[in-house]
């Protein structure tokens, strides 16, 4: 299903609103029923994107309630950090843009998106300052309150040092021939003899790198020689893995089969299985502590922004839902991803 599919999807399924309604009040600024919609609508999106059925009818209004919870939230610290906006604001807007640009395929791609969620160029612009806004708002509030000790850091190592352990890993370098598991015989056979070809040219003498770059299917490693970087065991599929780990440093394999093809494989380093040492982790382990704390953080500060600014909701209660209409799914605004420790 394309984008534009699922959001024809999502907007068939979603109830006729006035898109004016006042949903909540947070000071003087009004939500209204369009921008929930559309929160609703992109959820939507994600679920099918996702190959999830759409959100049951009778668990939109619970959906709704939290979403309004979050927008409320959201706008608490947007009206704070308009007081204090950073200076290089515009900069960091613009970086964020041309990530997704980049992320979409260009300028068309993001236009095309932007067409299918129905939102203009300057609205998306508007709410990626927003967005900037609030994320340097929430890290000055990390910044001040999250204090993470050298004493908490050494704890968190001694207590965890199963974690710290690293597994055996190789760097190899590969020639990849596609082929596809129902190809033809004699698409096999030919697509063969170009690996084999390969094999030869090595083995008089030829260099692994550069035949890579010459031969390889591989888009992601031809141009780097064929060179995949560490990996530990169980990260590529199980017939390259074992040859991989099965080859002496600067050993050339076998021809190796799996589902994308003929490769060749040389390992040209290794490490061994090791505990890493405290230095080598502390800067991790602080981080993780961080986001561990942040979303705690996170929660008081916007209670007490709350509890100075007068906020209402308009939506009908929940008592007033089913009452199994509770949806399992929160959008509620996370922390970023927790970084490994």
């Amino acid at each position: 299903m394309s984008n534009g599919q699922m959001v024809a999807a999502a907007e068939a399924s979603a109830p006729t609103h006035n898109p004016d309604e006042i949903v909540a009040r947070v000071g003087s600024r009004e939500i209204k029923r369009k921008e929930l919609d559309l929160a609703v609508q992109a959820m939507e999106t994600r679920f099918a994107r996702g190959g999830r059925q759409s959100i049951p009818q009778e668990q939109i209004l619970s959906l709704e309630h939290q979403m309004v919870d979050d927008m409320i939230s959201r706008e608490l610290v947007l009206q704070e950090g308009l007081a204090h906006v950073p200076p290089d604001v515009d900069a960091k807007v613009q970086q964020q843009i041309d990530k997704v640009k980049l992320q979409l395929g260009g300028e068309e791609g993001l236009t095309k998106a932007l067409q299918e969620a129905g939102v203009s160029p300057d609205e998306y612009a508007k709410r990626a300052r927003e967005n900037v806004i609030i994320q340097e708002t929430m890290q000055g509030v990390f910044d001040r309150e999250i204090k993470i000790t050298p004493e908490e850091i050494q704890a968190y190592y001694n207590s965890n040092r199963e974690k710290m352990k690293q597994p055996e890993a190789v760097r190899a370098s590969h020639i990849l021939i596609r082929v596809s598991p129902d190809a033809t015989e004699d698409i096999k056979s030919a697509k063969r003899a170009q690996i084999e070809a390969a094999r030869s040219l090595i083995k008089g003498g030829e260099k692994f790198a550069d035949i890579a770059r010459k031969m390889s299917e591989d888009p992601g490693s031809a141009s780097n020689g064929g060179d995949l970087g560490f990996f530990t065991r169980g990260q590529k599929v199980p017939d390259f893995d074992a040859a991989a780990f099965s080859l002496r440093t600067n050993e050339l394999s076998a021809i190796v089969t799996t589902p994308y093809g003929y490769h060749l494989i040389m390992v040209t380093e290794r490490r061994p299985a090791r505990d890493e040492s405290f230095d080598e982790v502390k800067a991790d382990i602080e981080k993780f502590l961080r986001y561990q704390k942040s979303a705690e953080v996170a929660q008081q500060h916007v209670k007490g922004l709350r509890d100075k600014t007068k906020t209402e909701v308009f939506l009908k209660p929940l008592e007033a839902a089913p009452s199994d209409s509770k949806s399992s799914t929160s959008p509620a605004q996370t922390p970023a991803a927790a970084p490994k420790p």
